[in-house]
């Protein structure tokens, strides 16, 4: 009874402590804590998947969603800084296509040609996309931070087990972006299952409505905004 006497004291009188340098409490820190580091600085092996199915040739995005998708793909890779990042492409519709393994971004003009190069074709299977992701990383071992940018307009397939092995065996932090003219073009709720969600419940999926905010949210992804609660 005396040691449990003696640590209740010393334990309150180190809150007292902290208090006094307005040091934060631990609910705070907690609050606060998030499950990946938001800075450039650290380097990144990202996956950018995209959805390419005949939605995608829909003009309510200028120029088409796809043409959106596009530039918003390139203004990540050009957003990004650390010569040690590493960046491949998937297009997905009814099957997956791998159009660029994950090649340093000191070759950023082939990353940027091989994204302006995707093209429509199929139906949507949100899947197979995921299935490439976890090809790309299972290929080799890498001590860099780990990320899946999937953007789709649409519904289709089965990929909660896939997103889940992604998060679970290779660490990865996966952003979702859903796009079209409404909510209603995508299942927003398997979308938000498929995102990350950090330990202070933030998730990462975001419907956007226009090549603008597109663009503006894949940078924000880029420079860590996103998980400072920019916009």
């Amino acid at each position: 009874m005396k040691l449990l006497s003696y640590l209740i004291e010393t334990v309150n009188n180190y809150s007292e402590v902290l208090e006094g340098h307005n040091v934060p409490k631990t609910s705070n820190l907690k609050k606060n804590c998030l499950t990946v580091i938001d800075t450039q600085s650290a380097p990144r092996d990202t996956v950018v998947i995209t959805d390419i199915s005949g939605s995608m040739n829909i003009n309510d995005f200028y120029p088409t969603r796809l043409g959106g998708a596009i530039e918003a793909g390139i203004e990540y890779v050009n957003a990004r800084k650390n010569l040690n990042d590493r960046i491949a492409l998937v297009s997905f519709s009814t099957y997956a296509k791998i159009v660029l393994p994950l090649t340093n971004i000191k070759n950023k003009g082939r990353v940027i040609e091989v994204i302006r190069s995707l093209s429509i074709d199929g139906e949507t299977d949100i899947n197979k996309g995921l299935q490439a992701a976890v090809k790309i990383f299972s290929e080799g071992i890498s001590t860099s931070q780990r990320y899946v940018i999937l953007l789709t307009d649409g519904h289709g397939g089965h990929p909660l087990k896939t997103a889940m092995k992604l998060k679970e065996q290779y660490n990865a932090v996966i952003e979702v972006v859903g796009i079209g003219g409404s909510t209603s073009a995508v299942n927003e709720s398997l979308l938000r299952k498929i995102a990350t969600t950090d330990v202070n419940g933030f998730n990462h999926y975001r419907f956007i409505k226009d090549s603008a905010g597109l663009k503006k949210h894949y940078k924000n992804i880029a420079t860590g905004l996103i998980w400072k609660g920019g916009e």
